[in-house]
Protein backbone atom coordinates (compact mmCIF):
# COMPACT_ATOMS: atom_id res chain seq x y z
CA UNK A 1 0.00 0.00 0.00
CA UNK A 2 3.09 2.31 0.98
CA UNK A 3 4.61 1.71 -2.61
CA UNK A 4 1.18 2.48 -4.35
CA UNK A 5 0.75 5.72 -2.43
CA UNK A 6 4.57 7.07 -3.16
CA UNK A 7 3.57 5.96 -6.76
CA UNK A 8 0.79 8.04 -6.95
CA UNK A 9 2.43 11.00 -5.77
CA UNK A 10 5.06 10.67 -8.12
CA UNK A 11 2.66 10.53 -11.06
CA UNK A 12 0.84 13.55 -9.35
CA UNK A 13 3.78 16.20 -9.03
CA UNK A 14 5.46 14.87 -12.62
CA UNK A 15 4.17 17.33 -15.13
CA UNK A 16 2.06 15.14 -17.67
CA UNK A 17 1.99 12.42 -15.76
CA UNK A 18 -1.08 10.68 -15.45
CA UNK A 19 -3.14 12.90 -17.30
CA UNK A 20 -5.68 10.93 -19.79
CA UNK A 21 -5.78 12.95 -23.04
CA UNK A 22 -8.33 10.77 -24.59
CA UNK A 23 -11.45 11.92 -22.08
CA UNK A 24 -13.76 11.93 -25.54
CA UNK A 25 -13.66 16.02 -23.58
CA UNK A 26 -11.87 18.84 -23.82
CA UNK A 27 -8.16 17.32 -23.00
CA UNK A 28 -8.61 15.28 -25.78
CA UNK A 29 -9.84 18.30 -27.81
CA UNK A 30 -7.10 20.05 -26.83
CA UNK A 31 -4.39 16.65 -28.07
CA UNK A 32 -6.35 17.01 -31.05
CA UNK A 33 -5.21 20.86 -31.83
CA UNK A 34 -1.74 20.21 -30.92
CA UNK A 35 -1.51 17.79 -33.62
CA UNK A 36 -2.98 20.05 -36.00
CA UNK A 37 -0.46 23.00 -34.87
CA UNK A 38 2.48 20.32 -35.52
CA UNK A 39 0.97 19.23 -38.74
CA UNK A 40 0.62 23.14 -40.50
CA UNK A 41 3.97 24.07 -38.89
CA UNK A 42 5.70 21.06 -40.94
CA UNK A 43 3.91 22.20 -44.03
CA UNK A 44 5.10 25.78 -43.55
CA UNK A 45 8.85 24.45 -43.01
CA UNK A 46 8.61 22.55 -46.14
CA UNK A 47 7.48 25.17 -48.12
CA UNK A 48 10.71 27.35 -46.47
CA UNK A 49 13.37 24.96 -47.08
CA UNK A 50 12.24 24.61 -50.83
CA UNK A 51 12.07 28.26 -51.04
CA UNK A 52 15.29 28.99 -50.01
CA UNK A 53 16.59 26.00 -52.36
CA UNK A 54 15.29 27.56 -55.09
CA UNK A 55 16.67 30.72 -54.27
CA UNK A 56 20.31 29.76 -54.44
CA UNK A 57 22.78 30.45 -56.97
CA UNK A 58 25.86 28.52 -59.21
CA UNK A 59 28.14 29.77 -56.63
CA UNK A 60 26.26 28.56 -53.72
CA UNK A 61 26.03 25.14 -55.58
CA UNK A 62 30.31 25.24 -56.80
CA UNK A 63 31.11 26.01 -52.58
CA UNK A 64 28.42 23.31 -51.59
CA UNK A 65 29.53 20.86 -54.42
CA UNK A 66 33.23 21.47 -53.04
CA UNK A 67 32.41 20.89 -49.57
CA UNK A 68 30.28 17.79 -50.05
CA UNK A 69 32.39 16.36 -52.66
CA UNK A 70 35.70 16.79 -50.25
CA UNK A 71 34.11 15.04 -47.30
CA UNK A 72 32.67 12.31 -49.13
CA UNK A 73 35.66 11.91 -50.58
CA UNK A 74 37.81 12.06 -47.89
CA UNK A 75 35.62 9.71 -46.27
CA UNK A 76 35.76 6.92 -48.81
CA UNK A 77 39.47 6.75 -48.62
CA UNK A 78 39.80 6.92 -45.45
CA UNK A 79 37.83 3.74 -44.79
CA UNK A 80 38.64 2.11 -48.56
CA UNK A 81 41.55 -0.60 -48.24
CA UNK A 82 44.50 1.28 -48.84
CA UNK A 83 43.36 3.45 -45.61
CA UNK A 84 42.80 3.08 -41.80
CA UNK A 85 42.90 -0.77 -42.07
CA UNK A 86 45.82 -1.00 -44.26
CA UNK A 87 48.08 1.06 -41.89
CA UNK A 88 46.17 -0.77 -38.94
CA UNK A 89 47.49 -4.39 -40.11
CA UNK A 90 50.65 -2.73 -41.21
CA UNK A 91 51.33 -2.28 -37.52
CA UNK A 92 49.76 -4.51 -35.49
CA UNK A 93 52.57 -7.01 -35.97
CA UNK A 94 55.35 -4.80 -34.89
CA UNK A 95 53.90 -3.20 -32.48
CA UNK A 96 52.95 -6.96 -30.62
CA UNK A 97 56.66 -7.65 -31.12
CA UNK A 98 57.37 -4.51 -29.36
CA UNK A 99 55.57 -4.42 -26.45
CA UNK A 100 56.09 -8.21 -25.89
CA UNK A 101 59.88 -7.46 -25.78
CA UNK A 102 59.05 -4.49 -23.14
CA UNK A 103 61.05 -5.34 -19.92
CA UNK A 104 58.87 -3.65 -17.24
CA UNK A 105 56.02 -6.11 -18.13
CA UNK A 106 56.81 -8.71 -15.65
CA UNK A 107 58.10 -6.70 -12.90
CA UNK A 108 55.41 -4.58 -13.24
CA UNK A 109 52.58 -7.61 -13.37
CA UNK A 110 54.74 -9.33 -9.85
CA UNK A 111 54.03 -6.17 -8.17
CA UNK A 112 50.68 -5.29 -8.99
CA UNK A 113 49.57 -9.33 -8.33
CA UNK A 114 51.09 -9.20 -5.53
CA UNK A 115 49.24 -5.38 -4.05
CA UNK A 116 46.14 -6.85 -5.50
CA UNK A 117 46.09 -10.07 -4.07
CA UNK A 118 47.04 -8.50 -0.69
CA UNK A 119 44.02 -6.41 -0.85
CA UNK A 120 41.99 -8.48 -2.07
CA UNK A 121 42.61 -11.47 0.05
CA UNK A 122 42.61 -8.93 3.37
CA UNK A 123 39.01 -7.32 1.98
CA UNK A 124 37.72 -11.10 1.74
CA UNK A 125 38.97 -12.83 4.42
CA UNK A 126 38.03 -9.85 6.76
CA UNK A 127 33.90 -9.86 5.49
CA UNK A 128 34.14 -13.69 6.04
CA UNK A 129 35.39 -13.38 9.22
CA UNK A 130 32.98 -10.71 10.09
CA UNK A 131 30.15 -12.61 9.10
CA UNK A 132 30.85 -15.36 11.11
CA UNK A 133 31.80 -14.07 14.16
CA UNK A 134 28.78 -12.02 13.97
CA UNK A 135 26.63 -14.94 14.14
CA UNK A 136 27.93 -16.11 17.09
CA UNK A 137 28.34 -13.00 19.16
CA UNK A 138 24.61 -12.20 17.96
CA UNK A 139 23.48 -15.90 19.55
CA UNK A 140 25.86 -15.28 22.63
CA UNK A 141 23.94 -11.58 23.08
CA UNK A 142 20.51 -12.91 22.95
CA UNK A 143 21.29 -15.54 25.03
CA UNK A 144 23.13 -13.74 28.06
CA UNK A 145 20.26 -11.09 27.43
CA UNK A 146 17.81 -14.04 27.99
CA UNK A 147 19.35 -15.47 30.88
CA UNK A 148 19.57 -12.05 32.94
CA UNK A 149 15.60 -11.73 32.35
CA UNK A 150 15.19 -15.07 33.56
CA UNK A 151 17.30 -14.39 36.35
CA UNK A 152 15.76 -11.26 37.43
CA UNK A 153 12.06 -13.07 36.60
CA UNK A 154 11.57 -10.65 34.14
CA UNK A 155 9.29 -11.76 30.70
CA UNK A 156 10.72 -11.52 27.07
CA UNK A 157 8.91 -9.17 24.57
CA UNK A 158 10.01 -7.84 21.32
CA UNK A 159 9.70 -4.46 20.17
CA UNK A 160 6.94 -3.62 17.40
CA UNK A 161 8.09 -0.52 15.25
CA UNK A 162 6.28 2.32 14.70
CA UNK A 163 3.73 2.45 11.78
CA UNK A 164 4.87 4.33 8.55
CA UNK A 165 3.71 7.53 7.89
CA UNK A 166 1.44 7.52 4.97
CA UNK A 167 2.16 9.43 2.08
CA UNK A 168 -1.01 12.16 1.59
CA UNK A 169 -3.22 11.94 -1.07
CA UNK A 170 -1.72 13.89 -3.94
CA UNK A 171 -3.50 17.21 -4.73
CA UNK A 172 -5.19 16.50 -8.50
CA UNK A 173 -3.66 18.84 -11.26
CA UNK A 174 -5.54 22.18 -12.48
CA UNK A 175 -7.42 21.86 -15.86
CA UNK A 176 -5.09 24.61 -17.28
CA UNK A 177 -2.05 22.35 -16.94
CA UNK A 178 -3.82 19.37 -17.73
CA UNK A 179 -4.93 21.30 -21.37
CA UNK A 180 -1.31 22.24 -21.39
CA UNK A 181 0.01 18.76 -21.35
CA UNK A 182 -2.41 17.33 -23.89
CA UNK A 183 -1.79 20.37 -26.45
CA UNK A 184 1.92 19.92 -26.11
CA UNK A 185 1.36 16.02 -26.18
CA UNK A 186 -0.05 16.09 -29.74
CA UNK A 187 2.33 18.52 -31.31
CA UNK A 188 5.38 16.80 -30.36
CA UNK A 189 4.07 13.38 -31.93
CA UNK A 190 3.87 14.94 -35.40
CA UNK A 191 6.00 17.58 -34.64
CA UNK A 192 8.98 17.01 -37.77
CA UNK A 193 12.62 18.09 -37.39
CA UNK A 194 12.92 17.08 -41.03
CA UNK A 195 10.48 19.04 -42.63
CA UNK A 196 12.46 22.11 -43.73
CA UNK A 197 15.60 19.80 -44.72
CA UNK A 198 13.36 17.70 -46.93
CA UNK A 199 12.38 20.78 -48.42
CA UNK A 200 15.38 22.13 -49.03
CA UNK A 201 16.86 19.28 -50.41
CA UNK A 202 14.00 19.20 -53.15
CA UNK A 203 14.73 23.32 -53.95
CA UNK A 204 18.55 22.69 -54.95
CA UNK A 205 16.99 19.56 -56.95
CA UNK A 206 14.75 21.46 -59.00
CA UNK A 207 17.26 24.47 -58.88
CA UNK A 208 19.39 24.21 -62.53
CA UNK A 209 21.87 26.99 -61.30
CA UNK A 210 22.47 25.39 -58.46
CA UNK A 211 22.93 21.74 -59.84
CA UNK A 212 25.45 22.91 -62.29
CA UNK A 213 27.33 24.51 -60.23
CA UNK A 214 27.21 21.65 -57.33
CA UNK A 215 28.00 19.37 -60.55
CA UNK A 216 30.89 21.24 -61.81
CA UNK A 217 33.20 20.83 -58.19
CA UNK A 218 31.88 17.76 -56.88
CA UNK A 219 33.96 14.70 -58.48
CA UNK A 220 37.30 17.15 -58.30
CA UNK A 221 36.76 17.54 -54.51
CA UNK A 222 35.76 14.17 -54.18
CA UNK A 223 39.13 12.85 -55.92
CA UNK A 224 41.27 15.46 -53.92
CA UNK A 225 39.44 14.02 -50.66
CA UNK A 226 39.80 10.89 -51.38
CA UNK A 227 43.72 11.25 -51.34
CA UNK A 228 44.03 13.37 -48.34
CA UNK A 229 41.29 10.57 -46.42
CA UNK A 230 43.63 7.60 -47.81
CA UNK A 231 46.72 9.37 -45.93
CA UNK A 232 44.84 10.46 -43.19
CA UNK A 233 43.52 6.44 -42.55
CA UNK A 234 46.89 4.89 -42.67
CA UNK A 235 48.05 6.93 -40.42
CA UNK A 236 45.52 6.91 -37.61
CA UNK A 237 45.70 2.82 -38.34
CA UNK A 238 49.07 2.42 -38.29
CA UNK A 239 48.64 4.34 -34.53
CA UNK A 240 46.09 2.27 -33.59
CA UNK A 241 47.36 -1.50 -35.13
CA UNK A 242 50.76 -0.58 -33.39
CA UNK A 243 48.76 0.95 -30.22
CA UNK A 244 46.88 -2.60 -29.99
CA UNK A 245 49.52 -5.24 -30.69
CA UNK A 246 51.99 -3.08 -28.02
CA UNK A 247 48.88 -3.69 -25.63
CA UNK A 248 48.22 -7.23 -26.32
CA UNK A 249 51.73 -8.08 -26.55
CA UNK A 250 53.09 -6.44 -22.89
CA UNK A 251 49.91 -8.03 -21.57
CA UNK A 252 50.85 -11.55 -21.99
CA UNK A 253 53.80 -11.06 -20.23
CA UNK A 254 52.38 -9.01 -17.54
CA UNK A 255 49.08 -11.22 -16.84
CA UNK A 256 51.63 -14.26 -17.09
CA UNK A 257 53.89 -12.66 -14.58
CA UNK A 258 50.71 -11.61 -11.97
CA UNK A 259 49.17 -14.93 -11.49
CA UNK A 260 51.59 -17.00 -8.94
CA UNK A 261 52.08 -13.84 -7.01
CA UNK A 262 48.44 -12.24 -6.65
CA UNK A 263 47.48 -16.31 -5.60
CA UNK A 264 49.86 -16.23 -2.97
CA UNK A 265 49.17 -12.97 -1.80
CA UNK A 266 45.56 -13.04 -1.40
CA UNK A 267 46.08 -16.23 0.46
CA UNK A 268 47.96 -14.22 3.11
CA UNK A 269 46.04 -11.09 3.15
CA UNK A 270 42.79 -13.54 3.95
CA UNK A 271 44.50 -15.34 6.77
CA UNK A 272 45.61 -11.99 8.49
CA UNK A 273 42.42 -10.55 8.34
CA UNK A 274 40.09 -13.34 8.81
CA UNK A 275 40.46 -13.55 12.78
CA UNK A 276 40.44 -9.41 13.10
CA UNK A 277 37.00 -9.18 11.41
CA UNK A 278 36.34 -12.15 13.29
CA UNK A 279 37.06 -10.30 16.74
CA UNK A 280 34.96 -7.01 15.47
CA UNK A 281 32.03 -9.23 13.97
CA UNK A 282 31.72 -10.78 17.22
CA UNK A 283 31.73 -7.84 19.46
CA UNK A 284 29.57 -6.02 17.29
CA UNK A 285 26.94 -9.45 17.04
CA UNK A 286 27.05 -9.55 20.68
CA UNK A 287 26.35 -6.03 21.01
CA UNK A 288 23.10 -6.15 18.61
CA UNK A 289 21.95 -9.25 19.79
CA UNK A 290 22.17 -8.15 23.54
CA UNK A 291 20.27 -5.25 22.77
CA UNK A 292 17.40 -6.66 20.35
CA UNK A 293 16.07 -8.86 23.62
CA UNK A 294 13.45 -7.08 25.48
CA UNK A 295 12.41 -7.82 28.85
CA UNK A 296 9.26 -6.68 30.95
CA UNK A 297 7.92 -7.49 33.78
Amino acid sequence: MRLALILAAVLAFTPGCGVDCFDDGPLEQRYNEGRASATKANELAVCEGYAHGLALTRADGEREGTADGYDAGFNSGYDSANGYDAGYSAAYAEGSRDGASDTTACSAGAADGTSDGTADGSHDGYDVGYSAGWGEGHADGVAEAEGWCEANTVALTTSTPAPADEVPEPAPATDSEELRVCYARGYEELEDPTAYPRGLADGKRDNPDYQAGYRATYSIAFRRGEEAGITAGFEDGWAAGYATGYGIGYAAIYDDCYRDPYATAYDAGYASSWESGWATGWSEGWGEGYDSVVCTE
